[in-house]
């Protein structure tokens, strides 16, 4: 490896580019209940079916809280792993793990650093989900995450999709993610303002939308809003972006969940895949 190589390396390795996702998740998982828990297992269902799960090894790229690790487990997966580049989500997983009580493989880890050597065994399934556009090289962590996959398993990865606001919010996320406690509180109350306003326009009610929002994936909404406007690096990416790169590397689409990509005014969601890998 050259040296230039290993400059590039470590500075996407080293977290304090990156934006505090461990501390979020630290405060997330006290949150966590059986419904939250419920949710999580419904959404993952609807990605990996219980004919998929059952007996599979999982490997959770960007594990977080380890909501969808300990979700698998409910779904019948054997083993699951987790890795994560920030301790503090790491620690959220291992918390949360230790009052389900049930023992838990989390480390820190970038998936950068992983590879599809004979030191990496493969697995049934590798779930990364809403992580690889953070890493500040997406590509390349798609390819060191999709390698790990064995033959005939499952790729599933959800992704920011692209919109023709993207380079506003990178910019925004950059913002955020350096800025102190007070401009993120300021940026934080002119997002969920107008959040609000637009829901009202639309003739939605915006606190029962914010009730409600745990119902969907776990997840409650203060925090996948600091998630969202603090999430940097950030990239995204079009369907035909990711089946270009995909199909050549032996992976054919099983499903997918996606929405138009929108004008991207208050941010972009995730497109949810599940890639195959081909046995031949």
């Amino acid at each position: 490896m050259s040296q230039s190589t290993a400059d590039a390396r470590a500075r996407l390795t080293d977290i304090s580019s990156h934006f505090a996702f461990g501390e979020n998740w630290r405060s997330f998982v006290d949150t966590v209940d059986a419904p939250a828990l419920e949710a999580a297992r419904r959404c993952l269902a609807k990605l990996v079916t219980p004919e998929e799960m059952r007996g599979a090894r999982l490997l959770d790229i960007g594990c977080g809280s380890g909501l969808s690790m300990l979700a698998a487990l409910d779904l019948g997966a054997t083993a699951v792993e987790g890795i994560d580049i920030d301790p503090g989500s790491v620690g959220a997983t291992r918390t949360l793990f230790i009052r389900a009580g049930k023992p838990c493989q989390a480390r820190v880890a970038s998936v950068l650093d992983l590879d599809s050597g004979p030191n990496q065994p493969a697995f049934d399934i590798v779930h990364s989900w809403g992580v690889l556009h953070h890493t500040g090289a997406m590509w390349q962590a798609i390819e060191r995450a999709s390698a790990l996959v064995r033959p005939g398993g499952l790729f599933v990865v959800a992704l920011y999709r692209k919109t023709p606001m993207c380079g506003f919010w990178r910019a925004e996320k950059r913002l955020y993610a350096h800025g102190s406690p007070a401009v993120q509180a300021a940026i934080g109350a002119i997002y969920k303002s107008l959040f609000a306003l637009g829901m009202v326009v639309k003739g939605r009610n915006p606190m029962r939308y914010i009730r409600e929002y745990p119902a969907r994936r776990g997840m409650r909404w203060r925090h996948d809003v600091h998630d969202w406007l603090g999430g940097y690096p950030y990239e995204s990416v079009t369907q035909a972006e990711l089946a270009d790169f995909l199909s050549p590397r032996g992976f054919k689409l099983r499903r997918q969940f996606v929405s138009p990509p929108g004008s991207g005014l208050m941010g972009s969601g995730c497109d949810e895949y599940v890639w195959e890998r081909r046995t031949g």
